[in-house]
């Protein structure tokens, strides 16, 4: 039995509609601090992009609880470590993911920023718990 779209995912299918979501979550998390600016001094956007999306899937699928899902957060959690990727920066990525989302989600509501919130927030703690 396959499970219903939940409106997080359906919310993401919107967003991915627009060319633009990536690139404005990106313009959004490099303003919220010259920290966060610094981690993308060097980065090919191109590839950052594209790594971007499907952590975005793998979180999502995180959320819903599928197999395999916890090892990929993990290594993420470790591969931010490896990156010296302050605690910290999660909210500033969590708030622009949701202000991008909101640009460019025509489905967009405050119930819906909060259900993104929950289903973020659980991949940020397990990333956070792996550092460890």
């Amino acid at each position: 039995m396959t499970e219903p779209p939940n409106d997080v995912l359906a919310s993401y299918y919107r967003c991915r509609r627009s060319d633009q979501f990536i690139d404005s979550f990106y313009e959004l998390f490099l303003a919220t601090s010259p920290a966060v600016a610094v981690k993308f001094q060097n980065t090919d956007f191109k590839l950052q992009k594209l790594m971007l999306r499907q952590s975005l899937l793998e979180m999502l699928c995180f959320d819903r609880g599928l197999d395999g899902t916890e090892e990929e957060i993990q290594r993420l959690g470790r591969r931010h470590r490896e990156l010296d990727i302050a605690p910290e920066m999660y909210a500033m990525w969590l708030d622009s993911l949701c202000t991008a989302i909101e640009q460019h989600d025509p489905e967009f509501t405050a119930e819906l920023e909060q259900k993104w919130r929950v289903a973020m927030q659980k991949s940020i703690t397990e990333m956070i718990a792996a550092r460890e």
